[in-house]
């Protein structure tokens, strides 16, 4: 099994562009009825949860690559 090496300035860089990005789009109501309203626990679920799902994808992916070669 291979692991990646992941840079953690590139998933910090990645995750807060998704989390503004959501807070954006939930601020102006395009994700939900309430327009102006934030959902702190979402974000910070989704702070949380992508870096490490993005992990689990590049694992995923590093590995179908090794037993490819």
């Amino acid at each position: 099994m291979r692991f990646p090496n992941p840079s953690l300035s590139e998933y910090a860089i990645n995750t807060a562009v998704v989390v503004l990005t959501l807070a954006v789009l939930q601020y102006t109501g395009w994700l939900s009825d309430d327009p102006a309203g934030l959902d702190p626990a979402f974000l910070a679920a989704v702070a949380v949860l992508f870096p490490a799902f993005s992990y689990l994808i590049a694992l995923v992916v590093a590995n179908v690559r090794s037993s490819a070669q």
